[in-house]
């Protein structure tokens, strides 16, 4: 998912990372996993409006609501190269891997699969989760995948190639923590980084389990994300706390809580940003606040007309200080952070249609996945519409793209994982 050309074949040695040189705690193995090979059945359009609750009792029974979503349906066209249908529930992650043609997906199902983007033939299937799996990751350099559930069970697996370019997975390291907000790799070690509803945050070493914890606020820690340099990790909480922690000492170096002048207060949504080539930082919550941040505390703060789900820097390589905004109404908003200030808004071609992530693809375009299954691809500039991508029926839950292969993979409320090839898309 990084835009930085990863090497021909992946690194498989334990380096040692500078960055986190000092975790000191005891490590937890666990045995190699044992594959099976099930047969999972395809879910139907109609098992999937009947659990969506759009029951077809003929049009003279149906509301009008129900009558428009098939008539979309019907009339959709599916522009993926390729359709994965293996999971048999809603699927909310995914990963494609830097060096090979390999993505991993996990599902409702309590199933993970690691599969071929050309073929979608099954690589290998994961069962050793009992709850929905919710986090998917590769390793920045490939050589480790981690999936985590629902209920905070977290598995990681050691990824070397076989034959003919299949996969092999040992898992080298299990943990059981609470029930789990979110989880990913550090950009440049073998480190993970996962939030609770309890409000901790754990790192780990990866394959020796090593642990620090940052301690909890006794409210969810809703969002979290990475600085730029790697060394310093932003998180919010429900109680609308803000905190900015290094890694290294585990000291917050930053703090925003309800009694500041431009703290939030109790939140039902935040979601964080990291601008990767300075030290400057964005909050969100769900009532359309945004907060922006540097190492030595808050700067300002803008309301926006409407609630924020999703933000997102553009590269650092873009010559405009642009960040984007998305909103269940349908909403896309287009910022200026050196001003603090609304630039353009996107031309969404779907009234209400409720924006669930955003993805720059390049310096200056930005893609919105949508709760009717729509990829639209807009000129962050201009706010114009480049290009919408088809194929999903309803909500798309994660995406991830490899620049270098111009593929884009999305998986969805609707049971699938499509591959998409991305149209050129100029400056």
């Amino acid at each position: 998912m990084r835009d930085n050309t990863p090497p021909h074949r992946p690194v498989f040695e334990d380096g040692d990372d500078e960055i986190l040189e000092e975790i000191e705690l005891d490590a937890n193995a666990a045995p190699p996993l044992d594959e099976e090979e099930d047969e999972l059945e395809e879910v139907t359009l109609e098992q999937l409006e009947a659990r969506l609750g759009i029951h077809d009792y003929g049009d003279d029974d149906m509301d009008e609501e129900s009558i428009r979503d098939r008539e979309r349906i019907a009339n959709m066209k599916d522009e993926a190269v390729l359709t994965f249908r293996s999971h048999t529930a809603p699927v909310f992650a995914c990963s494609l891997h830097p060096q090979y043609s390999w993505a991993v997906t996990g599902s409702e199902d309590d199933l993970a699969f690691v599969w071929d983007t050309s073929s979608g033939e099954v690589l290998y299937k994961i069962t050793d989760h009992k709850d929905t799996v919710t986090e998917v990751h590769f390793s920045y350099d490939g050589a480790y995948l981690v999936t985590g559930d629902l209920a905070g069970e977290i598995n990681v697996f050691k990824v070397s190639e076989l034959r003919e370019e299949r996969p092999i997975l040992t898992k080298v390291w299990e943990y059981s923590m609470s029930d789990m907000s979110w989880l990913f790799w550090h950009r440049g070690a073998h480190v993970l980084l996962s939030g609770s509803d309890s409000g901790e945050v754990y790192v780990w070493r990866i394959p020796s389990g090593d642990c620090k914890i940052l301690a909890g606020q006794g409210a969810r820690c809703e969002s979290g994300e990475l600085s730029g340099d790697g060394k310093k990790l932003l998180t919010a909480y429900m109680n609308g706390v803000v905190k900015l922690w290094d890694l290294k000492t585990c000291q917050v170096l930053m703090e925003v809580n309800e009694q500041h002048p431009m703290g939030f207060g109790e939140i039902t949504h935040a979601v964080v940003a990291c601008e990767l080539d300075s030290p400057f930082y964005i909050c969100a919550e769900g009532g359309g606040k945004l907060l922006f941040c540097t190492n030595s505390g808050p700067i300002s703060v803008v309301q926006s007309e409407h609630g924020i789900e999703c933000i997102a820097f553009a590269p650092a390589s873009s010559d405009l200080k642009l960040f984007a905004c998305g909103s269940l109404d349908g909403d896309i908003s287009i910022w200026d952070y050196s001003k603090y200030t609304l630039r353009t808004v996107c031309e969404n071609p779907v009234p209400n249609d409720g924006v669930l992530r955003l993805k720059w693809l390049n310096d200056n375009t930005i893609l919105a996945a949508t709760s009717n299954g729509n990829l639209n691809s807009f000129d962050a500039r201009t706010g114009t519409l480049k290009f919408t991508l088809t194929g999903h029926f309803y909500h798309i839950y994660e995406l991830a793209y490899k620049p270098m292969d111009n593929q884009l993979l999305s998986v969805s409320e609707d049971t699938t994982a499509k591959i998409f090839k991305v149209p050129p898309l100029g400056d």
